[in-house]
């Protein structure tokens, strides 16, 4: 049983070099040849999702006169497909895991891969701007899944949907919003704390607006510190590469909010609240969409 979760490991590492970090780096290079000899559009590389914020920022220094906003979004786009992973053998390859570690009877670790599995289907496969609420639960729930193996009982987490609402999972959001604000939440927040840690994602709705709350019981954010994060997320469609002085903590919150307010406008976006040693309240404020609505 040992050595089957060591070659488990040992695959898993080989997967993610070859289908995950090989990719990226192509990609990469594409990038920075291709943008050396032409003008980048920052808002179809930015609402298109196709790159981390440290690559967009190199792009943007490189970037001079932007001329043809169409020809910038479909060479983005072919370059992406050029370089996109080949989901078939990573699914394949996961399921055969699974399929061996329930022959094991390890069924903790099975349904670990099968999250995982669904974790890279999602983040992969769908090119999309935007998804429906129910698809970015669920995909947080895999994420969730995945790192409880790690933490074990140390963490839980509720969704808490509004009762008076009808339908309130065909509502629309960009995609992997929730994902890296719960992350952020875990690593920030929850893996520093003594005890049990709670997040707790509850969807409230008015008229016009969707508001997503993501609380965790973590050791909470100085108020110096948590002042300067809500600066960056306050001008996260700005072009300042600047590195923020609140570091690696508030990357993934201003990458969230600076997609949010390309797409919508600078009444939406991300607002944190937090008590240090009571824990952190990301407030997500989104246009109230479905599908039939869209006109982005």
């Amino acid at each position: 049983m040992i050595i089957l979760i060591i070659a488990i490991d040992a695959v898993l590492l080989f997967v993610f070099r070859l289908l995950i970090y090989r990719p990226f780096i192509k990609l990469k290079n594409a990038v920075r040849d291709f943008s050396l000899s032409h003008n980048w559009d920052e808002f179809s590389l930015a609402v298109s999702g196709l790159l981390p914020p440290d690559l967009l920022s190199s792009v943007y220094e490189m970037r001079n006169q932007s001329r043809n906003f169409a020809d910038a979004q479909k060479q983005a786009e072919y370059l992406a497909l050029q370089n996109q992973i080949n989901p078939h053998f990573l699914y394949n390859t996961l399921e055969a895991l699974r399929g061996d570690t329930l022959y094991e009877g390890l069924t903790s670790v099975a349904s670990v891969i099968e999250a995982l599995a669904t974790f890279f289907r999602y983040t992969i496969t769908d090119t999309g701007n935007l998804t429906s609420l129910e698809n970015e639960i669920e995909h947080a729930e895999n994420y969730f899944v995945i790192q409880k193996y790690r933490f074990e009982d140390k963490i839980d987490m509720k969704i808490i949907l509004p009762e008076n609402e009808p339908k309130p999972m065909n509502y629309l959001l960009p995609k992997l919003t929730l994902q890296p604000i719960i992350e952020n939440s875990i690593f920030h927040g929850l893996e520093k704390k003594s005890g049990i840690g709670h997040i707790t994602v509850e969807i409230e709705t008015t008229e016009k607006f969707l508001f997503i709350n993501i609380s965790d019981t973590g050791i909470g954010i100085d108020p110096d510190i948590l002042h300067n994060i809500n600066q960056a997320l306050e001008n996260s469609t700005s072009e300042n590469t600047t590195p923020s002085p609140t570091g690696h903590r508030s990357i993934a919150l201003k990458n969230v909010s600076r997609r949010i307010r390309l797409l919508f406008g600078a009444e939406y976006g991300l607002h944190v609240y937090s008590t240090p040693g009571i824990g952190t309240d990301v407030r997500i404020i989104l246009p109230k969409i479905k599908e039939k609505d869209l006109t982005i």
